[in-house]
């Protein structure tokens, strides 16, 4: 059983994490590269994302249209039915047309597998082998296996990147709310004016300019006192 509780803190982004994820999906099944493995990930806010554990697989999601992929490929079935899905042959011709593409690529048999993330989205690991009919039953109950076990660690990944995101905007939010507070502080003391007076200078300059707001702080700043704005969330 390959253990990726470790890789969710030391990827540096979500993507590298899928990347690693599904690098080692696909040789959980094999080493000789017969069978490889992809990810898609839905967010709440709707975007859909592919990662390949190899070159092909990448190259096969990034010429595919998401939109036709969602609709036609397995992972959507898959998730629909909260059950793993298997296509034995893809050069069946009752399959959608969706499955010409990975077979054009040598790959026979796919077999697709929700991952249990609670409410950080959806997603479904995604098996592409050469052989026909290659996921049997006890290997459709080893990803199922392996798609419980990784689960947890995408779902603990996702909420991380969310913290992570919320935690930056947080900052940079109030490293821009210092900058302009010095800056009113600035006006004031130059135009002897109130603080509402100093507020409504500074955005006039910056819908005049059409600068945001926080630059023109910036500007202010650097000129009355020679160097950028310091504040106490920089490291």
């Amino acid at each position: 059983m390959i253990d990726v509780s470790d890789s969710v803190l030391d990827s540096g982004s979500i993507t590298d994490f899928f990347k690693q994820l599904t690098f080692g999906g696909g040789r959980f099944f094999s080493d000789d590269g017969s069978v490889e493995c992809g990810l898609m990930f839905k967010g709440e806010s709707g975007q859909t994302l592919f990662c390949g554990g190899s070159p092909t697989i990448t190259s096969m999601y990034m010429g595919i249209d998401a939109q036709h992929a969602i609709g036609e490929g397995p992972a959507l079935q898959a998730l629909s039915a909260l059950e793993l899905q298997v296509a034995d042959d893809t050069s069946d011709v009752d399959h959608p047309p969706f499955f010409q593409i990975p077979a054009s690529l040598g790959f026979a048999s796919i077999l697709s597998v929700p991952l249990k993330i609670g409410t950080a989205g959806f997603a479904a690991l995604n098996f592409y082998a050469q052989p026909v009919a290659f996921f049997t039953v006890e290997r459709q109950r080893i990803a199922s296996v392996f798609a419980e076990q990784v689960g947890t660690s995408v779902e603990m990944r996702v909420r991380l990147t969310r913290y992570q995101e919320l935690t930056v905007n947080m900052r940079s939010a109030m490293e821009s709310r210092t900058t302009i507070d010095t800056a009113i502080g600035i006006i004031i003391s130059q135009n002897q004016c109130t603080q509402e007076e100093a507020f409504a200078i500074l955005r006039r300059a910056s819908n005049s300019r059409q600068i945001k707001l926080r630059d023109v702080a910036k500007n202010l700043v650097m000129r009355a006192s020679g160097v950028p704005p310091i504040t106490h969330f920089t490291t």
